[in-house]
């Protein structure tokens, strides 16, 4: 199931958001690990959200196994995230992450590990953020 709730419904906690990018069905290949940019901000950013939605599982044999997300400033780049982690696999995901950084944030990065023979997974991702 795509996004029907957007992460802008409970951004207001951090303050209104100014900033709102997607990455709608992208394609997770299995054994690999494949980074996906949400950029194109406006204005930079320094707080705020990253949602993380699975739409299909490709299988009972697809399987995530590691998430990391970074951010950069176009010099400097910080971890928000990390874990190695393998979830059930055939497993829908939603996870959503709060972040804080003193860097002027102008691109997030989120990497998936995934692993195993099952078809591909699709997934979706989301980033709202205040100055």
């Amino acid at each position: 199931m795509a996004i029907a709730n957007k992460l802008t419904t409970i951004m207001p906690a951090f303050g209104a958001p100014t900033e709102y990018i997607t990455l709608l069905a992208q394609n997770l290949p299995i054994n690999a690990t494949t980074t996906f940019a949400l950029t194109g901000f406006v204005n930079f950013i320094r707080s705020g959200r990253v949602r993380f939605k699975s739409t299909a599982t490709g299988g009972a044999g697809s399987q995530i196994t590691g998430i990391k997300i970074t951010a950069t400033d176009g010099t400097s780049t910080v971890t928000l995230y990390q874990d190695g982690t393998a979830r059930t696999a055939n497993e829908f995901e939603d996870f959503l992450w709060s972040f804080i950084s003193e860097l002027n944030l102008t691109t997030v990065n989120v990497a998936v590990t995934t692993a195993n023979a099952g078809g591909a997974a699709t997934l979706d991702l989301e980033v709202t953020g205040n100055p």
